[in-house]
């Protein structure tokens, strides 16, 4: 599955619906592109069902409903899902990565509807209960492809270079060269020492940042952390294809 190009990340507002158009309008297309929508975690709006309160990146609000995938065994109580939500990484601030999503509406209900989730993907941690009906009775949700622990800007942001790199690795001439990350604190030396690109030393945390001084890692650290810790919740998603330096 190859990181999503721009054009196919999503906001609320251009979801379809499960009768596969916007503002429940029907589509004639059959022969739609995956959508990727990206929000980040405001707040947990839970009273009968799973519910979180999401913000996307036109800064729309919108509620996303867990119904059914937590295992029916498990106690529904605010107190049981917020603990649940935060083992599974879902913390306010987080960004979500959801995979065709869509608005659910119900047929008596004013507003501007909602995205209901049909599976967990790999944050699966016991066998889902039911098909994944949405809560209006119809089949109208999304696959949770992960959470990312940072904000929503820095996640488009990271993404973006790992695609662009991701896609390098089939067209050598536009590889990207390596140089030491230090470069944006003043790293004089940005292909290694002596301009030996052999001597770089990868972060081993992403595994995706070269440095050419333990000094220059140091110095870098405080700026990078956050975006390590996104850039490996990425390659959760999209691992690193073959051939990608």
């Amino acid at each position: 599955m190859p990181i999503p190009s721009p054009d196919q990340l999503a906001t609320f507002s251009s979801l379809l619906t499960p009768n596969g158009g916007t503002n429940d309008t029907p589509s004639e297309s059959t022969d739609q592109k995956e959508t990727y929508l990206l929000a980040t975690i405001k707040s947990n709006l839970t009273i009968t069902k799973p519910t979180l309160i999401l913000t996307d990146s036109s800064n729309q609000d919108f509620a996303l409903v867990f119904d059914p995938p937590f295992p029916v065994s498990e106690p529904r109580t605010p107190n049981a899902v917020a603990e649940k939500f935060k083992q599974m990484g879902l913390k306010k601030g987080s960004t979500v990565i959801i995979r065709n999503a869509k608005k659910t509406r119900k047929e008596r209900e004013a507003g501007q509807g909602f995205v209901v989730l049909e599976s967990l993907g790999r944050l699966a941690v016991a066998e889902e209960a039911g098909a994944g009906t949405g809560a209006d009775g119809k089949k109208g949700g999304g696959e949770l492809l992960g959470v990312v622990p940072g904000p929503l800007q820095m996640t488009k942001w990271m993404l973006e270079i790992l695609r662009q790199r991701d896609e390098s690795s089939s067209a050598p001439e536009e590889r990207e060269e390596k140089m030491c990350d230090g470069k944006f604190d003043g790293c004089t030396t940005p292909k290694g020492k002596e301009g030996d690109q052999k001597r770089l030393k990868r972060c081993q945390g992403c595994v995706e940042v070269w440095y050419c001084s333990k000094e220059c890692q140091t110095k870098r650290w405080t700026a990078h952390k956050d975006e390590c810790k996104t850039i490996k919740a990425l390659r959760k998603i999209w691992p690193r294809p073959e051939g990608v330096e």
